[in-house]
């Protein structure tokens, strides 16, 4: 026995050598196509950053991100925990019907709080009118794909009380009854945390009626599938590997619709809302406005005297396609990523509609919407509040 415990240790030194030799000799990875995120890249030493706890932290995740084989351990770690049964991992629940699902997390009240009172604070600032569609995440609208253990539902007063404080200033678009009466049918991706195309037509029908239009029905759309690999956010984060891919399907106006969609900050520019090279890669979600951008600007040739500027996060991807039926400017802003004063573009550009859209959790959790209403001018480093034409 003595002997086999001899034999196990030489063993095990021998393989940690091994995995530390090949992570000091492996270059670093920047992407990981699996997890569809951003690897940490080696964090740099500073004193100050050694004294507020920031270093530590950035090496303890670049360590994680790096570690030799990564996506390998992750899949064994998978399929150890599906075999004693367990029903989420890493804030992922394993629903019914191959549903993965996106937990709530502890909600950050003061950042929430905040997030309300500049919403309100920049309505109150413009004469335009302003909306604001939450977006309801599929945990609180396919509550019956949950496990047993879970909470039954997202809270509802949560989603209420952002509704009752926005008001009555902003016009608020509830899409929830509208995708409840739609939850057997394919509103949400299974492996993805954003609604699928239908679910956001039920979305833009809902949003029609506040904002003055009318919605285009069903039947006045050709549906095209364009794959059905799709593996989404929620796979990624999981490290649940053995479920089945989504499918994408794109929503076209059968009427004959020429439009112009310029990425502004990359100066170029399309003549198409969907980019189909993402379609070979692992991002598929990217079809949609080529992914997130700081800004997008879509002209269309609707003649409607029509112009809307979106302030969003990914959700609003998918809905646009459906927005652009009835707008002559569509403006597409995203915080995470613009960084020039928002009051001097919309001027230049006559925007008086204003949409916020926003997917319930990340509107609670997302810190760059303070930048609407901040002057932020010196982030952007040359101090240019001009844009071209």
């Amino acid at each position: 026995m003595h002997l086999f415990n001899k034999i196990l240790t030489i063993i095990t030194l021998a393989f940690l050598a091994v995995l530390s030799f090949l992570f000091v000799l492996m270059p670093d990875r920047d992407f990981s196509e699996t997890e569809n995120r951003m690897l940490q890249k080696k964090p740099l030493f500073s004193w100050h950053n050694l004294i507020s706890g920031k270093f530590s932290s950035a090496a303890e995740t670049y360590l994680a991100d790096q570690f030799v084989f990564r996506d390998m351990w992750v899949n064994i770690k998978s399929a150890a925990e599906l075999m004693l049964q367990k029903k989420d991992n890493n804030g992922v629940y394993f629903g019914k019907d191959g549903y993965l699902l996106q937990q709530p997390e502890e909600l950050n009240t003061a950042l929430l709080a905040e997030n309300i009172a500049v919403i309100k604070q920049f309505a109150e600032s413009r004469p335009d009118r302003v909306y604001f569609l939450l977006a309801p995440t599929s945990v609180l609208i396919l509550d019956d794909k949950l496990p047993s253990f879970a909470e039954p539902r997202q809270k509802l007063d949560t989603f209420d009380m952002i509704k009752a404080q926005l008001a009555p200033g902003i016009h608020f678009i509830d899409t929830r009854d509208a995708l409840a009466a739609h939850r057997e049918e394919y509103i949400y991706y299974k492996t993805d945390h954003h609604w699928t195309s239908r679910g956001a037509y039920y979305a833009y029908r809902e949003a029609g009626s506040v904002m003055g239009f009318t919605a285009l029905d069903l039947d006045d759309f050709t549906v095209e599938q364009v794959c059905d690999n799709f593996y989404g956010t929620l796979y990624s984060k999981s490290g649940n590997r053995f479920i089945q891919p989504d499918s994408i399907r794109l929503f076209k106006p059968q009427r004959e619709l020429s439009c112009r969609v310029e990425y502004v900050n990359e100066k170029r520019s399309a003549g198409s809302l969907y980019e189909t090279e993402h379609l070979r890669k692992k991002d598929k979600y990217s079809v949609f406005l080529d992914g997130n951008h700081a800004l997008i600007r879509i002209t269309a040739q609707n003649e409607t005297g029509r112009k809307l500027l979106i302030i969003k996060d990914s959700y609003a991807n998918t809905l646009v396609p459906f927005l652009v039926n009835h707008y002559d400017e569509i403006h597409i802003i995203d915080p995470r990523y613009f960084n020039s004063q928002l009051a001097p573009y919309i001027k230049q550009y006559g925007l008086n509609e204003i949409l916020f859209v926003y997917n319930a959790f990340s509107f609670a959790e997302e810190s760059s919407i303070r930048k609407i209403v901040a002057g932020v001018q010196e982030i952007q480093g040359d101090g240019s509040c001009g844009y071209p034409k």
